[in-house]
């Protein structure tokens, strides 16, 4: 601890300051400190007792989280500091300088704490310009930040702070702005709002991921992109030549040799290999399909059947199917339930990129599946009916049904025409999936909020302490997706989905029907009908409403304790306009603002509202990214596209047939590599629960909320996660494909892959 010594009087005081700096976890091989010049404070600025400019010049830890302790004798006419400006001057005559990640500053004074949370990065600025008033190089030009808990604006008294606060979220928002809203198709849907910026490089500082981040991500990225540009120039030079020929699977048992080989070639984990080569072995039976119906990356799909629609008028599902039960019989008993797959409507066969990955051009074919599945009297969820529709090419819907149970051979016709079928949706499904619930909803949905809280919250409001640990990774990583993933000159999606060349028709279908009630989980899965399903079988909906209800208590507490009354819910302005940019801005051109609320005026409204975000944030999207590998990997479990036509009603399948519609190679590398990417967490995650066994971190030490009632709470929170993942494992106890997802230790807290 640095102390600076001067003759002391009888009217000062001692103040301690402890600057928490450095945007990555510790490690050996990274102990840089940054010493470009001096970090200057201000105690209370504004005031009629603000402090004399503090200078502070230490060699503050930036590579890994540190701490710099420095004391000083102050005029004890200061008083409590409630309110803490942060600036850096430089020393250094480079034009580029680095900009200093300050975590957290607190200010210890007549024996108590006060906490100033900041995180985010500040650039020195040149002393010989004077102090800037604009942001620069992507950095705010000071930090204004108000102590504790945070405050409401109503609230506060005093002018020096109030001020403050407008001056900081001003700043803020020049740095932060929505986009225009595009011009959409005759027909097409609006989309969500979205970031101004579309180049990650310009992204605010603080909205870009730390370095430990992109590091890895990088490092799992760059293999990838190797092995593809490889197979590309390959097909170029072999088509030249006159000796391309499309690298195809001979079986079932191809493909996950092929997982196996491909792990081990890019060395990925093998115990993550491990879980697609067990659904390699049992991906046929048709309780392991309903198993993923309901545990799989998109079993938010599944709803009871009250009446079946015209587009089931010419199924015919067999009663040993259901247990010798009628369709009627089985709508009766509540045991019958469909999944629709509507959001698909409209979009053509892609595969625009085909001959590019391996030489040849091929249609992707685009169809329309729905399957309805049967409660069985054990429990299990098994499907009884698939339909196909080839509507881009003008043919009827076919229908299928599981064979007999008396035909035990898996390469009789029967049998094979209904894995074919089943294929069929489930190629329907995985688009549906990727574009719609992975895409749509878990990222850009989640942006809206974050845009309007970074716009409208500034950082001495408690609700953007709160949220700001969920928040935080959504708007780069979506940047990122749209610059890469689905930008129309370079569409990742359409390297290996078939609906992946028409994202915009997709999200257009799925935002026409989407609704703010669709975030409130609980009463979704409700209005789905899907509450009589066991608890031992649909893991993701009762590990979902474990996580709503021990979040909806921490949100509610929180809540509680910075809004004196409903009537404070009310009055706050600053709450209000966060409320009415999702509506207005963030929901353009849905109607009725996609049923959002226009205004919060109650602590449970509120408490409920925070719980949709930080929900639809962290563990909406866990459930739809982290297993991703583990259903998709294994091509034949989950085709991302078929090329070939959907069968007639009565073609004979055979083995053939199906292989020859299945992915090739490198197609087959492609979705394997991006599922493994996406999936794989950063090593400076933060999860709801750490485990320093498994070198995992805690939500604790990333939170803004900083007093010592939120970090009670946020204790109280960890306990409650800490049960949920005590039943998880138990319930994972002798399970041959276990479901541990959304245990609170592999559920990050924030969107950030």
């Amino acid at each position: 601890m640095t102390v600076n010594h001067k003759e002391v009087s009888s009217e000062e005081t001692c103040y301690t300051f402890i600057i928490q700096t450095g945007a990555n976890i510790p490690t050996k091989d990274k102990t840089a400190k940054w010493n470009d010049g001096s970090m200057m404070l201000t105690i209370n600025p504004g005031s009629e007792h603000e402090s004399e400019l503090i200078r502070v010049e230490e060699h503050f830890p930036t590579d890994t989280e540190g701490a710099v302790t420095v004391d000083f004798w102050l005029p004890a006419n200061i008083g409590e500091p409630k309110l803490l400006k942060v600036d850096l001057e430089s020393n250094r005559i480079e034009i580029i300088k680095d900009a200093l990640y300050v975590r957290q500053i607190t200010i210890v004074y007549d024996r108590e704490s006060y906490r100033f949370p900041i995180k985010n990065y500040i650039y020195p600025h040149n002393p010989m310009k004077g102090n800037p008033t604009t942001a620069e190089m992507g950095c705010p030009p000071h930090f204004l930040v108000r102590e504790g808990a945070g405050t409401l604006k109503h609230l506060e008294t005093e002018k020096f702070i109030i001020d403050a606060r407008e001056e900081d979220l001003k700043t803020i928002q020049t740095m932060v702005d929505w986009a225009e809203p595009c011009e959409y198709q005759p027909g097409l849907h609006p989309h969500p709002g979205i970031c101004k910026i579309t180049d990650y490089s310009k992204l605010p500082r603080f909205l870009k991921f730390r370095d430990a981040t992109m590091q890895a991500f990088e490092g799992l990225k760059k293999p990838v992109r190797k092995e593809v540009a490889k197979n590309v120039v390959g097909n170029i030079v072999e088509k030249v030549m006159r000796t391309y020929q499309a690298e195809t699977f001979e079986s079932f048992e191809h493909y996950a040799e092929f997982v196996k080989e491909t792990c081990d070639d890019m060395g990925w984990s093998k115990e993550l290999a491990l879980e697609p080569l067990k659904v390699a072995k049992i991906f046929r039976d048709d309780k392991e399909f309903g198993r993923q119906m309901l545990c799989g990356p998109n079993a938010l799909q599944i709803e009871k059947v009250h009446s079946l629609d015209e587009r089931w008028a010419d199924a015919a599902v067999p009663e040993y199917a259901m247990e010798g039960k009628s369709v009627e019989e089985a709508i009766k008993e509540g045991r019958l339930f469909e999944i629709i797959n509507d959001d698909l409507e409209g979009v053509p066969h892609g595969g625009s990129r085909s001959k590019e990955l391996h030489g040849a051009k091929e249609t992707w074919f685009v169809v329309l599946s729905d399957c309805l599945l049967y409660l069985t009297a054990e429990g299990n969820i098994v499907p009884v009916q698939i339909r196909v529709e080839n509507r881009n090419d003008g043919q009827p819907p076919t229908f299928w049904s599981p064979p007999d149970p008396d035909i035990t051979d898996l390469d009789h016709k029967d049998h094979l025409s209904w894995l074919f079928a089943k294929m069929w949706f489930r190629c329907a499904d995985a688009n549906v999936h990727s574009l719609s619930k992975h895409f749509g909803r878990a990222h850009a949905i989640s942006e809206v909020f974050a845009m309007a809280v970074y716009r409208n919250l500034p950082n001495a409001h408690p609700i953007f302490r709160l949220l700001q640990p969920h928040i935080q990774g959504i708007i780069p990583i979506n940047v990122q997706g749209r610059e890469v993933l689905i930008n129309p000159g370079k569409n990742t999606m359409g390297m290996y989905l078939s609906a992946g060349d028409n994202l915009g028709t997709v999200l257009s279908n799925y935002y026409s029907r989407f609704s703010y009630q669709n975030l409130i989980l609980p009463g979704e899965f409700e209005r789905r009908g899907v509450g009589e399903i066991p608890e031992y079988h649909y893991l993701l909906r009762d590990d979902i409403i474990a996580h709503w209800e021990i979040l909806s208590n921490y949100n509610r507490r929180m809540v509680e304790l910075v809004y004196p009354s409903d009537e404070d819910v009310a009055m706050d302005t600053e709450l209000q306009d966060v409320v009415k940019d999702v509506v207005e801005i963030g929901f353009w051109g849905f109607k009725d603002g996609a049923g959002f609320p226009r205004e919060l005026t109650d602590r449970e409204k509120l408490a409920e509202y925070l719980t949709a975000i930080i929900v639809n944030i962290s563990v909406f999207h866990t459930a739809v990214n982290f297993q991703t590998f583990t259903n998709y990997a294994f091509i034949p479990n989950s085709p991302t596209y078929m090329a070939s036509p959907p069968p007639s009603q009565d073609q004979e399948i055979t083995m053939e047939t199906i292989l020859k519609c299945l992915p090739v190679r490198e197609t087959t590398f492609i979705r394997m590599a991006i599922c493994y990417v996406l999936g794989s967490y950063s090593p400076i995650e933060r999860l709801y629960l750490g485990s320093p066994a498994e070198n995992k971190l805690g939500m604790l030490g990333e939170n803004m909320a900083v007093s010592p009632e939120q970090e009670e709470y946020i204790g109280l929170l960890a306990d409650e996660m800490r049960g949920l993942r005590k039943k998880i494992d138990e319930r994972n106890t002798g399970r041959y494909m276990k479901y541990d997802v959304l245990s609170p230790a592999n559920t990050p807290i924030t969107t950030q892959i």
